[in-house]
C-alpha cells in the first residue's frame, strides 16, 4: 500500500474530471481587490453563477456515491461541483479501483479524503490535533483545495493555499448573500470538530461505514 501514490492519483482523477468544467460554485473574486486578471475574475464570477445554479438543481438528483456516475453522463464542460462532488467522485474512483485505506473527513464546512493505513484515524478530530500523525504515513487528499500532502502538514498547507486565494483577490461563498476572503474561510476549519469514516479496508473493499452512507 503507497498511500501517498494513491491519495495523489484521487486528487488527479478528480481535478481532471471537473477539468475544463465550471467547476465550484462557491469560489468566487473579489471585483475590489485581488492581483487576479479582471478578466479571470469575470470568467470565475460567471461560471460560479452557472455551477451554484447547476449544483442546486444536480444535488436533487445524486448524492455522495451516484454523483461520479451522473456528472460523468454530462458533456465535461456541463460538470459542476463543490468540495462534496469533488470527493464523490475522487472516492467512487477509489472503490473501483479498490484502493486500500480510504478514509472520508467531514467538517462542517468541508471535506476531503486521508488515506490512513491500520492503526487508523481517530472518529474525530480537531485540525490541531492532525499533528499527532507526524510519524504516520497518513496523506491527505483535497481535491477541492487541490492539496495532496502528508497528514500533519494540512493545517499548514490549507493556511498557504488559501493566502495566496486570498492575494488574488479569491473569496469563498457563505450563502447567497456573502463572500468571505478565503483566509478568514480559512479559519472555520480550526473550529469545531471533524468526524472521520473508513471507507475502504486494507484490502480494497467496501466497509460497514461505506455500505451505510451509500448502499453499496
Amino acid at each position: 500500500m503507497n498511500e501517498m501514490e494513491n491519495a495523489r492519483l484521487l486528487l488527479d482523477y478528480s481535478r481532471l474530471f471537473f477539468k475544463d468544467s465550471f467547476k465550484t460554485g462557491n469560489k468566487i473574486y473579489s471585483m475590489s481587490y485581488g492581483a487576479a486578471e479582471p478578466s479571470r475574475k469575470l470568467r470565475r464570477k460567471n461560471h460560479s453563477e452557472i455551477s451554484s445554479d447547476l449544483i442546486r438543481d444536480f444535488r436533487k438528483t445524486y448524492n455522495r456515491f451516484s454523483v461520479h456516475d451522473f456528472l460523468g453522463s454530462l458533456p465535461r464542460e456541463a460538470r459542476a461541483g463543490n468540495c462534496g462532488e469533488y470527493v464523490g467522485v475522487a472516492l467512487k474512483h477509489g472503490l473501483e479501483n479498490k484502493i486500500q485505506n480510504i478514509w472520508l473527513v467531514l467538517h462542517d464546512k468541508h471535506e476531503f479524503l486521508v488515506l490512513a493505513a491500520d492503526p487508523g484515524l481517530n472518529a474525530m478530530l480537531t485540525l490541531s490535533e492532525f499533528c499527532q500523525y507526524e510519524n504516520y504515513n497518513y496523506w491527505v487528499c483535497d481535491p477541492w483545495f487541490n492539496i495532496h500532502c502528508k497528514m500533519h502538514l494540512y493545517g499548514v498547507m490549507v493556511n498557504l493555499k488559501s493566502t495566496q486565494w486570498e492575494y488574488e483577490g479569491k473569496e469563498i461563498q457563505i450563502d447567497a448573500n456573502y463572500n468571505e476572503p478565503a483566509t478568514q474561510w480559512c479559519q472555520r476549519l480550526s473550529i469545531g470538530t471533524m468526524v472521520t469514516f473508513r471507507m475502504t479496508d486494507s484490502s480494497g473493499q467496501p466497509t460497514a461505514d461505506c455500505i451505510d452512507f451509500s448502499g453499496y
